[in-house]
């Protein structure tokens, strides 16, 4: 039995192997192709930056748009983001999230992490589109940006962009360095000389093996540290429907008011572990968690569960995240209070420098056409 087991998986390795190899082979074939000018690369009348990774999973890019799009809107700029809007029934079409002032998708529509996004930043205009070129060029005629952010945007090669930004999740770094599906990397390692700069997300200053390794590889390219700072978005009281009532009068970053309560957790995002463990340093009694793949789509059958364990096991409080409140908010009254937990970037001492280094490459600032 022990011998047809490690046959089996050797068996299954060798074809993940082959797989990775041919997914390799077309990377390679697919950048060589926009390296000879075979594929063609589209500008635009305005600056464009892109937000990406070359691995799977959650390295913090939303976050990272996020502080982007709020950076440049605080310099005075005019930015415009872009989001493919993953499994949102407009992410074939296309189309406007935001205009800027009013929200015009739901989470369905557009996806949960570009409403999440548009929600929270309501003064910029969202889009969605797999077609990124067409999604810009109705950005531009519409809101005329001077800098659009492309969310997720390093392998959308077609769009020129300025400043290439790749996030590196410093607890992960490249997994076992090997391509899809047998490890986690998009592209290859030597991808990385296209970027311009580098962000290490959830970095701890005081491991710097990995980020000396990153330096070494691309000596040339500045490395910005990043942690994630968590906040209280808000609350939805016990009894009320949603949307959220926002935690007004309260400090977002002081979760002592959780160290005594009994809390139940739900998330589905790529790092349930991450969310599951922040909630337990926060409560201390984290009585029962639920897990959900990545961008689930919750049934009225799932949310009833949930929250007829938390009555059941007598909780003070369900938490959950701001991108899975996304996907439930106006879909059931709380017999509990739910408190709603987001996420930021946080710079440290990297901060200012960051924001030098960007405007930089924005001034002087172009008229979009």
């Amino acid at each position: 039995m022990r011998n047809d087991a490690r046959q089996n998986r050797g068996l299954l390795e060798k074809g993940l192997y082959l797989l990775s190899g041919f997914y390799e082979a077309g990377v390679r074939l697919r950048s060589k192709g926009f390296e000879n000018g075979i594929f063609r690369e589209h500008r635009l009348p305005c600056r464009v930056i892109s937000v990406g990774n070359l691995t799977v999973g959650g390295s913090g890019k939303t976050p990272m748009t996020m502080y982007l799009a709020q950076t440049l809107k605080d310099s005075g700029y005019s930015p415009a983001v872009l989001s493919r809007g993953y499994k949102g029934k407009m992410e074939k079409a296309g189309g406007v999230v935001s205009d800027g002032t009013n929200i015009l998708m739901g989470p369905d529509q557009a996806g949960d992490e570009p409403f999440m996004m548009a929600a929270c930043l309501p003064h910029i205009p969202f889009l969605v589109g797999a077609d990124r070129y067409t999604a810009a060029r109705k950005a531009i005629a519409r809101f005329t940006p001077d800098v659009i952010i492309l969310d997720d945007g390093f392998q959308h090669r077609r769009l020129h962009r300025d400043l290439d930004f790749v996030l590196v999740d410093a607890t992960v770094g490249f997994g076992n360095g090997f391509l899809l599906p047998r490890g986690i990397l998009r592209e290859p390692l030597e991808a990385l000389a296209r970027a311009d700069a580098i962000v290490m997300t959830r970095s701890d200053p005081t491991d710097i093996a990995f980020d000396a390794k990153i330096a070494k590889a691309v000596p040339h390219i500045p490395i910005f540290r990043s942690a994630n700072r968590p906040f209280l978005y808000g609350v939805v009281k016990a009894g009320e429907e949603m949307p959220i009532d926002a935690a007004a009068g309260l400090d977002p970053y002081d979760f002592g008011s959780f160290q005594n309560k009994r809390i139940l957790g739900f998330s589905g995002i790529a790092r349930n572990t991450e969310f599951r463990r922040m909630v337990t340093d926060v409560s201390k009694e984290l009585v029962d968690f639920f897990e959900f793949p990545d961008h689930y789509g919750y049934s009225g059958a799932d949310l009833r569960r949930i929250f007829k364990r938390a009555e059941a096991v007598s909780v003070d409080c369900v938490v959950t995240t701001q991108k899975d409140y996304a996907r439930i908010q106006g879909r059931i009254r709380t017999p509990v209070d739910l408190a709603v937990i987001g996420i930021e970037m946080d710079f440290g001492s990297d901060r200012e420098g960051l924001t030098d280094y960007i405007n930089q490459f924005l001034k002087p600032m172009p008229s979009a056409g």
